[in-house]
């Protein structure tokens, strides 16, 4: 009994320490497969690729100017992929980052590259950003889907070891089972809960079967909605995985690319892994190259197909040997790239060069100048009358002449000239000289002049437009670009001086001129504050009374160096500086002071400026003055020229009936001059038409000059007008603007321009003679030379 005992004590504690030993083992298990359920990272690991890709598509819709995109969205997406970065850091991953050395080098250049992309997502908006973005990311992708398909091998190789340890407990339990059936019930007891833990297990392992297989499906779903083509292969260059847009890329079906195919039978060699490539090395670097000289390095590998794609091209190794392959048809961008490359550097009316490509070309020659280069020259050119197309026939005709324009400058410069638009009607040619002299400069410069200057037909329109052409001579002309436009331009304002359809080439003169100019203006400025203008008088002498019956108000400037300056050299200055008006407001308010010295049947006329007319209180200025002076303004006489009405002529009329709403009278100035002087008569009803000196100059020598006054006479007859004869010089011509109908008559016959007291004796002498000559005697026939040039002078006069 004592053995049995014994021995049954034996068995009691063998079956009791085989029971401890399958408690432990299944325990064991168990924590195990608890492991690898709760502790799956495949899952984790896998969703970093798809992430890390919804962020490289943000970031690439904002470079793209896609308005469903924001800046916040991108950093939400970064935020995530950080997050991402920080799981796979944790402790329920360290297991398989401390498998292979890979990983952690992978989660490295990860953390790297986030890190180098945070800072730039405040910069999103700016220009290129996105792109530098891109191309810090682009490399990491790959190496993150490689971490994925690792993450799946490593955890199939522990399922696999979980299995075998299950197969190994349950014969270890077939044995027990076996030595331990004297165990009885117990045993039996013991087999069952054995059982039982064997079928928990199983569940498990079906769980984690059918989760690895969603797994699998996430990824192949991923794989296919991927807008890279991708494509991985062994350590023989052997296609193992590849998705749908590989496929659609290279225009493959599954037949002809299927698992096991060499990846040199399917794609291009110069797009195949540097080791397989028969270009080699040196074509990638070449590649290379060529795209940094874009305006974004879109990947580190671009390549142009024969069919025109554009594909950016990544390889990367695996840890086995093999390679993780992705192509990205960039063409859409590169061309978009390329649109924006020219619109930059391109006018969008007439596609011609601008003036920023202009000014690199002119700075890319003078560098070529110095290193020996070939001489150049600058033309600056721009179109007369431009703004009168514009006013009269509308700006969409105004445009369809530019390009007109730009066409014909194109034909007629040389292929080596560089023709660009710098705004509005400027234009400017860069022409290489054909040897050192300037004659092919000239020989340009003429033609340019001609064809610009024949007539164009626009939507039935004949518009006739002229140039003038400034040269500017490199380097003598200045040694940058900015010194070289300003002189070709100050050489354009010349040949505008001298007259139209004119060139002129830049000479220092010129600057000096301009300087001159600058000193005039400022001494112009100060002379109004010093007292040294003066306003003359010119009488005009009533047909019907032979009695004075107004005076026209001219400006003169007694400068105290240069003497009396012509009006010819002042007033355009004025009209430019704007000083026009400043002037143009003494000059009225000294008219109406010395007129209210005179009787009161004599009127004083002024004149306007067009610059003028561009004050918004011109009215409400000559109302101020009136009232100041306190003159009558029945007596007030105020000449504008057809110019005035040639500009904006909806809104100078307006002006010219406020005006006469005041109870002036307004005359048309150089009746006979313009264009469109019959039109301006019925949209405005003048009070008096003054016939331009030059039809009253040529009276005693053309007949014709003769019908013309005798016809202009006759229509302000008819309409009410009065017309007065200017520039009247001897007594035949006084006769036959008498004979011609016309009311009155000025000019250097009666008197010239005198100041104010002679003028006012002048009224008592006249108006007491009615003989008609001149200071009361009979007048001699014809003039003499100083009474000539006194009359070109006054013609000179412009406004005033």
């Amino acid at each position: 009994m004592r053995y049995l005992r014994t021995a049954l004590i034996i068995v009691i504690l063998g079956f009791i320490t085989s029971a401890i030993y399958i408690s432990a083992l299944v325990f064991q298990r168990q924590t195990a497969l608890q492991d690898v359920g709760l502790g799956n990272i495949t899952w984790t690991i896998a969703q970093a690729p798809s992430e890390f890709t919804r962020l490289e598509q943000r970031v690439s819709a904002i470079g793209m100017n896609d308005g469903q995109v924001d800046a916040h969205e991108v950093r939400l997406r970064f935020d995530i992929v950080v997050n991402r970065l920080k799981t796979l850091r944790s402790n329920g991953v360290e297991k398989f980052v401390q498998s292979n050395p890979h990983i952690g080098e992978t989660l490295d250049d990860l953390e790297e590259a986030l890190n180098q992309t945070r800072p730039l997502l405040s910069q999103l908006s700016v220009p290129g950003t996105p792109a530098r973005i891109l191309a810090i990311l682009e490399p990491i992708y790959p190496k993150l889907a490689r971490l994925s398909s690792d993450s799946n091998m490593w955890y199939s190789a522990r399922i696999a070891e979980d299995r075998r340890g299950l197969l190994g407990l349950q014969l270890a339990l077939t044995w027990v089972t076996v030595g331990m059936l004297i165990g009885g019930c117990l045993l039996i007891l013991l087999l069952l809960i054995h059982n039982g833990l064997l079928g928990r297990a199983q569940k498990i392992l079906q769980a984690k079967e059918q989760t690895l297989a969603i797994q699998n499906a996430r990824f192949d779903a991923a794989m296919e909605a991927m807008s890279l083509g991708l494509c991985l292969l062994d350590d023989q260059y052997r296609v193992i995985v590849h998705n749908p847009r590989f496929l659609a890329l290279f225009g493959l079906d599954e037949v002809r690319a299927r698992i096991g195919t060499p990846l040199a039978d399917l794609i291009a060699p110069e797009l195949l892994p540097p080791g397989l490539s028969t270009t080699g090395p040196r074509g990638i670097v070449g590649d290379k190259a060529r795209v940094r000289n874009d305006i974004a390095v879109l990947s580190d590998h671009i390549h142009h197909l024969a069919n025109g794609m554009v594909l950016a091209v990544s390889h990367e190794p695996t840890g086995e040997g093999g390679w993780v392959c992705t192509f990205e048809d960039v063409s859409e961008r590169h061309r978009a790239q390329d649109r924006v490359v020219h619109m930059a550097h391109h006018d969008a009316l007439t596609d011609m060069p601008n003036r920023l490509l202009f000014w690199e070309s002119v700075g890319h020659a003078l560098r070529g100048l110095a290193a020996g280069g070939q001489l150049f020259t600058i033309l600056y050119l721009d179109l007369d009358r431009f703004k009168e197309v514009n006013d009269t026939l509308g700006h969409p005709v105004g445009d369809v002449l530019l390009r007109k324009v730009a066409r014909r400058l194109r034909n007629t410069a040389s292929q080596h000239d560089i023709v660009a638009r710098l705004g509005g009607d400027e234009f400017a040619v860069l022409h290489r000289c054909l040897d050192s002299t300037l004659d092919s400069a000239r020989d340009l410069s003429e033609r340019l002049i001609a064809s610009i200057s024949r007539p164009y037909r626009i939507d039935g329109n004949e518009i006739v437009v002229s140039t003038c052409i400034g040269i500017a001579v490199a380097p003598r002309a200045g040694g940058d670009t900015g010194q070289l436009m300003k002189n070709a331009d100050l050489a354009l304002y010349q040949a505008k001086a001298d007259g139209k359809g004119v060139y002129r080439i830049f000479s220092p003169q010129m600057e000096e001129d301009l300087q001159n100019r600058r000193i005039l203006e400022a001494d112009m400025r100060h002379g109004i504050k010093l007292g040294q203008f003066e306003v003359h008088y010119q009488p005009q002498i009533s047909h019907k009374t032979r009695k004075i019956v107004a005076s026209e108000a001219l400006v003169r400037w007694r400068h105290p160096e240069r003497g009396l300056i012509p009006p010819a050299e002042f007033i355009p200055l004025a009209e430019e500086t704007g000083f026009i008006d400043t002037l143009g407001k003494w000059v009225l308010q000294q008219a109406c002071e010395d007129a209210l010295n005179w009787p009161e049947d004599v009127r004083v006329s002024v004149n306007l400026s067009p610059v003028q007319f561009r004050q918004a209180d011109l009215v409400d200025m000559v109302k101020n003055v009136l009232e100041f002076t306190e003159f009558d303004a029945r007596r007030l006489e105020l000449e504008i020229t057809e110019s005035v009405l040639l500009r904006d002529n909806a809104a100078n009329i307006e002006v010219l009936n406020r005006l006469r709403s005041l109870g002036l009278t307004v005359a048309l100035d150089d009746f006979g001059t313009g264009y469109s002087s019959l039109n301006y008569l019925q949209r405005f009803p003048f009070d008096k038409l003054k016939i331009d000196r030059s039809f009253v100059r040529d009276l005693e020598n053309r007949p014709d000059s003769f019908a013309i006054v005798q016809s202009i006479a006759t229509l302000g007859r008819n309409l009410q007008m009065l017309t007065t004869a200017e520039g009247v010089e001897t007594q035949t011509q006084l006769d036959m603007v008498i004979k011609a109908g016309c009311s009155e008559s000025q000019g250097y016959y009666f008197s010239p321009p005198v100041p104010e007291a002679e003028f006012r004796a002048m009224i008592d002498r006249k108006n007491s003679d009615t003989s008609g000559a001149p200071n009361g005697r009979s007048p001699k026939p014809g003039r003499d030379k100083s009474s000539e040039k006194a009359a070109d002078a006054d013609s000179a006069d412009g406004q005033y």
